[in-house]
């Protein structure tokens, strides 16, 4: 999503993109940090350092702004993976969400998905949006492996998945603050150790006809 402008003037004032820009990671920021029910357009404007009147005459509604800011940040195009091998394909799908929870929007994501329950009106739709795209190329995997022959007929995409992300995402979640820069530090060795726990799993549960 490109980033909105915001029209200024005068000498020394921040270009438009650059406005917008400062708006949209504070308001991401602190609706990571705060949730939907604490989240104001003043408080954005403190965040940002630039003056509430460019705020509203952009956003006119929290709404507005905190919507903006949720696909700026989150409605990336999808991932596509088919390196044309099981173990590799898993171990990119497990990657990218660790990189994606790690990373400066990882919060904002898992707060859109809990609140989208809480404000269906608000942020059902965003979070449907989101998961069906993730779902649907991370199941293709597995259709993908079961196709080559690297898994039996009847292999379940989501239990796999669900093991495989689930892992990762309780690994994140379940991990005390005060431990998550060792836990990000080992990061790659974990994607290492899940993906093979997964793929060896998944083997022996839905053997291939003919082997991997």
């Amino acid at each position: 999503m490109s980033v909105p402008a915001i029209r200024t003037a005068g000498p020394g004032r921040p270009r438009d993109a650059e406005v917008g820009r400062k708006a949209l990671q504070a308001a991401i920021e602190l609706y990571a940090e705060l949730g939907w029910a604490k989240f104001t357009l003043d408080a954005v404007a403190r965040r940002a350092g630039i003056g509430k009147a460019a705020i509203y005459r952009r956003w006119p509604s929290r709404e507005k702004l905190v919507m903006d800011a949720l696909e700026w940040a989150l409605a990336t195009p999808a991932l596509t993976i088919d390196t044309g091998n099981l173990r590799d394909e898993l171990r990119e799908l497990a990657r990218a969400m660790m990189d994606h929870y790690l990373g400066p929007h990882g919060l904002a994501g898992l707060r859109l998905h809990v609140e989208a329950r809480a404000y269906p009106e608000l942020f059902a739709d965003l979070s449907a949006t989101i998961r069906r795209s993730r779902v649907l190329n991370a199941r293709a995997v597995i259709r993908r492996a079961i196709a080559r022959g690297e898994l039996g007929e009847h292999a379940s995409p989501s239990l796999i998945l669900d093991t495989l992300l689930g892992g990762v995402l309780n690994h994140v979640l379940a991990t005390p603050e005060d431990l998550r820069p060792k836990m990000t530090a080992g990061s790659a060795r974990y994607i290492e150790e899940v993906t093979e726990f997964v793929l060896t799993a998944a083997v022996a549960i839905y053997p291939p006809p003919t082997g991997l």
